[in-house]
Parts: C-alpha cells; structure tokens; sequence
C-alpha cells in the first residue's frame, strides 16, 4: 500500500514551496507516509542541507525512520546519513534529541524537562510554556538551524513551538 501513493499524495511529497506547506487529510489518510517520502526526496535532491522530522508522539520515531530508510534505499541503494537527515520529537528528553532542546542548545541554554513545565504552567500548557520562554529569546537573534523541518501533528503543538520551528 505505501507504493500505491495517488497523484496528490506524490505531488505533496515533491513539491517544495519557498514558504511553508501546509498537508491536510483525514486520519489515515496517509499523510505521515507523505512526509517521509518528502523526507527521503530532499535528502536525496539536497544531501547537503539539515533537514529534519518531528513529531507529537514519542511512538513515530521508529515509523518515520523506517520509511523514510525505505524509501531513500529504494532510490540511492544506501542509508540516509543521520548527520543532515534527524528524526526526532518535537520536545526530546535528558536522552533523547528533540527540536526544542536542539534549539535551547544552539542558543546556549538549558532545556527545561516536563516536570519544570508542569510545575510552572500546569500538565496541559507545561510544553507550551516552555516553548514561549524560549521564543522570548530566539526571536531577538533566529538562527537557522534546519534547511528544511518537516512537522507531522502540528494539530497537537502549541503554537510557541511552530514559531520556533519556524524561525530555526
């Protein structure tokens, strides 16, 4: 089934707008499937560039590298190098990159973990709260960290992480 993208889904993937690009659908619509093969075509088209995959959930961290692998082995015969394509969540964790905490290191600072953001703003607006200190700083000087940064369940993010990725 994943070979059996329709002409939209395969546009979706190759397509690559100057701007942002917005990939809507019903769940299982196959959007994420979507975003890896838009994945493995940059990092094919553009081996140079940093491109990275996020996330909401922890548990896509194995899908997307296996398809994005998929699918780049496919058309080159070879892994993708992990150095310029990073999958990785949105928040990441003491062992664990994520787009937030590469960010807090680029700028030099300390990400704050979960239990600091529930302390401080509450469960439910604990990521967002974090993230909106850290914008506080990065856009004052944004530094580009990323050529390209594919987010898939943008619907679960607040929007001070968007912003972020936004401006890396």
């Amino acid at each position: 089934n994943i070979a059996n993208l329709d002409s939209w889904q395969k546009a979706a993937a190759i397509e690559t707008p100057d701007g942002p690009q917005r990939i809507r659908g019903l769940a299982g619509s196959g959007k994420t499937i979507v975003l890896a093969l838009k994945a493995a075509y940059l990092h094919g088209e553009r081996p140079d560039w940093k491109i990275g995959v996020t996330f909401h959930t922890r548990a896509l961290r194995q899908q997307f590298q296996s398809l994005i692998r998929r699918f780049y082995f496919d058309d080159y015969r070879q892994d993708p190098s992990e150095s310029n394509l990073l999958v990785m969540h949105s928040f990441g964790s003491l062992g664990e990159k994520g787009v937030y905490s590469e960010i807090c290191k680029a700028y030099g600072f300390a990400p704050h973990d979960f239990g600091y953001g529930k302390r401080m703003y509450g469960y439910s607006g604990a990521f967002q709260g974090i993230c909106a200190e850290l914008l506080v700083e990065v856009e004052k000087d944004p530094k580009i960290l990323f050529d390209v940064l594919l987010i898939d369940e943008a619907q679960d993010l607040p929007r001070e992480f968007l912003r972020l990725a936004y401006l890396c």
